[in-house]
């Protein structure tokens, strides 16, 4: 059942989608939702190369600049993050405002600024489901060059978090 946490995120969040390398995330995906133009719920999934916390209700996200998820973005400012791992689930709501489109340095890619609007923690209740836990998320394997693979997605981190929220002249 979900519990409501407010629109900032959670300590345990902050470190997880912290500007640092990638460390023990590389091979982990989250899921971001959109809805599409007939109402429908869109999933993309995204590695955490291509999500940064800036702050606790400030995150800068990338997403392939032609793809269904950004004209989404573009055309009702909204989204959803699922991270679902082993012991956790939160979904973040939030508002999203594209920035720069081509992102500089990634020409394939636009970067969103997202204000945290909402934080849920998703946990079995103990009274319903005792012994349920989660015991993994989406995991992917990186293809051949891992290395070249996380030091891709470590670059690409810390121009999110270098550049944040500003907006990009035309």
């Amino acid at each position: 059942m979900a519990r409501d946490l407010g629109d900032a995120l959670p300590e345990e969040l902050l470190a997880r989608l912290g500007a640092g390398e990638l460390a023990d995330l590389e091979g982990k995906a989250l899921t971001l939702l959109t809805v599409d133009p007939e109402g429908w719920p869109h999933p993309a999934l995204l590695s955490y190369g291509e999500v940064v916390a800036l702050g606790a209700r400030d995150l800068a996200v990338a997403t392939y600049r032609d793809s269904r998820t950004s004209g989404n973005m573009r055309r009702t400012g909204r989204l959803t993050l699922c991270l679902v791992d082993a012991g956790m689930a939160y979904y973040l709501k939030g508002e999203a405002r594209e920035v720069e489109d081509p992102m500089a340095g990634f020409p394939g890619l636009a970067r969103f600024a997202v204000t945290v609007r909402a934080v849920l923690v998703d946990q079995a209740r103990e009274d319903l489901e005792p012994e349920a836990r989660l015991t993994g998320g989406i995991t992917f394997e990186a293809g051949r060059d891992r290395e070249a693979s996380v030091a891709y997605w470590n670059r690409l981190r810390k121009a999110l978090a270098e550049r944040g929220g500003a907006v990009s002249p035309r």
